[in-house]
């Protein structure tokens, strides 16, 4: 995903706003630690800790109600055949 942002001067500094979707995505809060670095012309921004989600793959596998590899479909319909 890419988004176009306006940069805006803070103090003797600029600032860069990071979009909502980046912001929820990275799990970032205010206050969070970044590193910036420039790589092959590009501003390059990741987060000091590289948290991704703020849930585990076991947390949401959890959820999981069906295990089984064969799924009921329900009865065919129309010309299906079966």
């Amino acid at each position: 995903m890419t988004a176009k942002i306006h940069i805006s001067k803070l103090g003797n500094s600029l600032a860069l706003p990071i979009p909502d979707y980046i912001v929820k995505f990275l799990n970032l809060k205010a206050e969070d630690s970044v590193i910036c670095s420039i790589e092959n012309g590009k501003l390059v921004i990741e987060p000091v800790n590289n948290k991704i989600s703020k849930y585990t793959l076991d947390e949401l596998l959890a959820g999981e109600i069906e295990s089984s590899e064969e799924v009921s479909w329900g009865k065919p319909e129309g010309e299906e055949v079966w």
